[in-house]
């Protein structure tokens, strides 16, 4: 899977997540807050250092992938 296909996979579950819970009514809010939420997973990630050099690259890649959309 590439660093752009995982950005969206993370992005589209929290999209999913918070589209369900019927507190946000705006989409424009939603969509916001489901890129927030996939950018804290991948923070958590990168600051808790899971993984191998090459495996911290790709999350780096994801983050930036999350950040375009």
């Amino acid at each position: 899977m590439t660093a752009k296909e995982k950005a969206n996979n993370i992005y589209n579950q929290m999209l999913e997540w918070v589209d369900n819970s019927h507190v946000y009514k705006e989409r424009n809010i939603i969509s916001t807050t489901a890129k927030q939420c996939a950018l804290i997973c991948v923070d958590e990630i990168l600051e808790n250092n899971y993984g191998a050099k090459f495996q911290m690259i790709f999350w780096q890649e994801v983050k930036q992938e999350i950040n375009k959309l």
